[in-house]
């Protein structure tokens, strides 16, 4: 953005690592999203110390026609930040009001995509709604979560596990795939940022136990589904993602739920990890001991007796 110009309505964060073709295709799919031509929106993408050449992807940043190029804020790290503190470079110097992050390997399917964001935030966030707000002492949707099709195993990974609110185009609840969301920028100001000691895995837990410890509400809806690929460049084997999330899940839960959910994940999350791992317990005795020290090193913030109402009231995982 240039000196002058208005807040852009909307931020679109992307962290990209070894995927520069995948970076490219994102780029141009934001840039074919319908956007209202009296609101301004930019791009930031973080180059999270990847090892991969760039340059093509660089040459073709370059070529953008200025108009297009002068909307994106590519920056190239020197250092692998992980997820979290990659989100948080893009947040920091974000200057939207709606902050749209999106996987370096995934499309939005809907080329309306902005105008449903603003219709679900305007609509339930009116007066008119406010009978339906109140059912869950809430006011305002601080999260919005979208629903993800993962186009290698042809399955929708939707934000909750109950069968039956699963069935919903739309409803509350208590976290969101990482894949595709929005996030107010105002959250961010009142609950701070992603946990900057979680590398990878579940740090979406942690932001949405604080989100809803605010006041704010989570709304899932199915009006935007994000295209994930999953791709597998340049990432970790599924046995080391899965020993982060047993061990981040655990902590989390030690951090903000009471202590008896810090048991029931841990135990939850190993035997998940075991039967993944065709029971490795050298890799797990490994976890235990990560989850230990994380603990020693983790302040309980319990969130308040209305958040863990919200979350019992929309049927949220509380136990693993």
């Amino acid at each position: 953005m240039t000196a002058g110009q208005p807040s852009p309505l909307f931020s679109y964060i992307v962290i990209s690592y070894n995927r520069p073709v995948d970076t490219q295709l994102v780029l141009a799919n934001i840039f074919e999203l319908e956007h209202d031509p009296n609101q301004t929106f930019e791009i930031i993408i973080i180059n999270n110390g990847s090892t991969s050449s760039y340059d093509n992807f660089e040459t073709y940043l370059n070529e953008l026609p200025s108009l297009q190029r002068n909307l994106v804020n590519y920056i190239n790290s020197a250092e692998n930040l992980g997820v979290a503190r990659g989100r948080n470079l893009g947040i920091t110097l974000a200057k939207g009001y709606y902050l749209v992050f999106i996987d370096d390997d995934a499309l939005f399917q809907e080329k309306q995509a902005p105008k449903i964001i603003l219709e679900i935030f305007n609509q339930h966030n009116s007066p008119k709604h406010e009978h339906e707000q109140q059912q869950l002492s809430y006011n305002d949707i601080g999260i919005l979560a979208l629903r993800e099709y993962r186009t290698t195993t042809h399955e929708y990974y939707i934000a909750t596990k109950n069968k039956q609110l699963a069935k919903q185009p739309q409803f509350f609840t208590n976290f969101f795939v990482g894949s595709g969301h929005v996030v107010k920028k105002e959250v961010f100001e009142k609950v701070g940022l992603y946990p900057e000691t979680i590398f990878y895995g579940m740090e979406e837990y942690d932001l949405a136990y604080k989100t809803i410890n605010a006041g704010y509400a989570i709304l899932y809806s199915a009006a935007i589904t994000v295209l994930h690929q999953k791709s597998p460049n340049g990432r970790e084997a599924e046995t080391k993602l899965t020993q982060w999330n047993l061990e981040n899940k655990t902590v989390i839960a030690y951090k903000y739920l009471p202590i008896i959910y810090t048991f029931s994940h841990f135990i939850a999350w190993s035997g998940y990890f075991l039967r993944q791992s065709n029971f490795n317990v050298v890799q797990w005795w490994q976890a235990f001991k990560n989850t230990l020290t994380k603990l020693k090193q983790t302040k309980r913030q319990p969130i308040s007796k209305k958040a863990l109402a919200y979350i019992k009231q929309v049927k949220g995982r509380l136990w693993y």
